[in-house]
Order: C-alpha cells, then structure tokens, then sequence
C-alpha cells in the first residue's frame, strides 16, 4: 500500500499530454520530445536549443474486462468487471514522420476481475481456487483486484491535429492485489477478503486505439495469467473501452 501511495502521490504533482506537435518544422523526421511532471522538454532536429514548456495534461481509460483462457470454474463476467487507468503521467517520444511518433509512457491501472456464479477463495497454503458459494446463501459477486504501474511503448500517426491512431506492446508491474467476495446469508451480507494473491508481477500486452478531438476508443489484449501459475486458476484479459485525452 505505501509503494501505490508513494506512486499516485507523485502523479499528483503533474501529469502529461498526447499531443502532435504541429509548431515549427513538421516535414522533417527526427527530433524529441520528454515530458515530466509539470514540465515538457522537446528539441527539433534543426533547433540548437530544447524547448520547456509548462504541461497539465492527461489521459483517462474506462474499459469493461472480458476473461480469455479461463479455467475450469473461472467465469469473469465481462459486464461487471472494470478496468480505469490514469495514463500518460511520464512520456518521451521520437518523431518518426511527418505525422508519426514513437512514444513510451507511464501510468497507474487499476483493474477488477468480477464473477456471480462462483466464489474465489483464498485456501490456508496462499492458493487461489475458485469454489460454489456455501449453501443457503445467495450470491453477490466475488472479485480480484489489480494494481500496476503500466508502460506502453506505442506507434502513433495522425491523420491530421484532431485524429490519430497508435498500436504497440504495453508492459505491466503488479505490485499488488486482492480479494473480495460478498454473498447473503440468513438475509445478513457477508464479506472475506484477503491480500497476497501471489499476483503476476511482470506481463507483457498490446494495446490499440483510435482518437478523434480528444476521445476515442481503445483495446487491449494481455496473454498473461493474471494469477501466478502455482497459486492461482488461470485466465487472462481482453479490455475494450474509452479513453479520454485532456
């Protein structure tokens, strides 16, 4: 928990922009762009000097998560499961075209697997198995929750200053997650939570997206158990949602 405050309290200092630069020279490939909290730093291949200019900007994602190669008795239920991410807070990108970019970033992801029919249930040896709920009760919905630290290293071209298009890898740190299931018994709610799910640390997706003024849609596919192997039934993700450019 101290490492996710530490994190959201430095994205908190300032956030980025994805933005075409369409000032100065845009017929000629080449030159940089670096942006920090606060602050963006950008350099021309026929400018001797880099520019700092002031940014505020961001990015904002709401996606339904759908299960992809889910285990027996594993069944996400994609209406209810969620994805919100707050990207861009650190960018750098390489201009590749006149209208085309290579741009690597940083954001916070907070992710939520949901299912009705069964419960997850974390077992006394730290595995995650997926079980009925007791009998008698009546279900609520059983979910494990995700936080990473997501580094998307995409391709962009712009149409024209409002349309663009990127594609490309997104690298994923999970440092941390848990479980929640509520259910009712005896008309009373019920709750078990746990932590320590023995999560995925490190995986590797793709992403796309398309955005027209500002808003647009995006997908997103990760072929990474959520759950380490040992300690978890497996079932990796799809996302498709909005995604919003301040």
């Amino acid at each position: 928990m101290r490492k996710i405050l530490a994190a959201i309290l430095l994205a908190v200092l300032g956030v980025s922009s994805v933005v075409a630069d369409d000032k100065g020279d845009d017929i000629n490939p080449g030159g940089w762009d670096f942006e920090i909290p606060g602050l963006r730093v950008s350099k021309k291949t026929n400018s001797s000097k880099a520019k700092v200019q002031s940014s505020i900007s961001s990015t904002f994602s709401f996606g339904f998560i759908g299960g992809v190669s889910q285990d027996p008795g594993v069944g996400i239920n994609m209406g209810q499961s969620f994805e919100i991410e707050w990207g861009d807070v650190l960018t750098a990108k390489l201009r590749v075209g006149r209208k085309d970019f290579l741009r690597i970033g940083m954001g916070f992801d907070w992710r939520n697997y949901r299912m009705t029919d069964r419960m997850f249930v974390k077992e006394l040896d730290g595995k995650i198995t997926s079980q009925e709920y007791p009998a008698g009760t009546e279900p609520k919905f059983s979910r494990i929750h995700t936080f990473s630290l997501s580094f998307p290293l995409k391709y962009y071209h712009y149409f024209n200053k409002k349309i663009y298009f990127a594609v490309g890898p997104e690298l994923y740190i999970t440092p941390w997650a848990s479980l929640k299931t509520k259910y009712y018994e005896d008309g009373r709610e019920r709750k078990v939570t746990a932590s320590n799910l023995h999560e995925n640390g490190v995986s590797i997706g793709v992403g796309a997206e398309i955005n027209v003024h500002h808003i647009g849609i995006y997908y997103k596919y990760n072929p990474f158990n959520v759950l380490s192997s040992s300690f978890g039934p497996g079932f990796t993700s799809m996302t498709t949602g909005i995604k919003i450019a301040f």
